[in-house]
């Protein structure tokens, strides 16, 4: 997945600048694996509702995603590597 296609499907899950987890949940498994494979490709944290049956949990652990966070001002939550500070 290039940054052109990723940006495609996260806007296209956006209203008026925040993500709509609906939309977002209606992505092909196939889609939402690609963009957890792109998001790791560039180190970024994760988030959960992207993580598929196709995104092996141990994989993402060995990559460093050992940490599980609930942002406090989205109520969004995410994967991420210690290097990751989600408020």
């Amino acid at each position: 997945m290039t940054k052109r296609d990723f940006n495609k499907h996260l806007n296209a899950c956006s209203k008026k600048g925040k993500l709509d987890m609906d939309k977002l949940l209606l992505l092909p498994e196939s889609v939402r694996s690609d963009m957890v494979l792109f998001i790791v490709r560039n180190r970024g944290p994760v988030l959960m509702e992207l993580l598929t049956d196709q995104i092996d949990r141990s994989w993402l652990a060995a990559c460093g995603y050992l940490y599980q966070t609930r942002s406090k001002q989205t109520g969004l939550a995410f994967v991420h590597m210690c290097a990751h500070k989600i408020l």
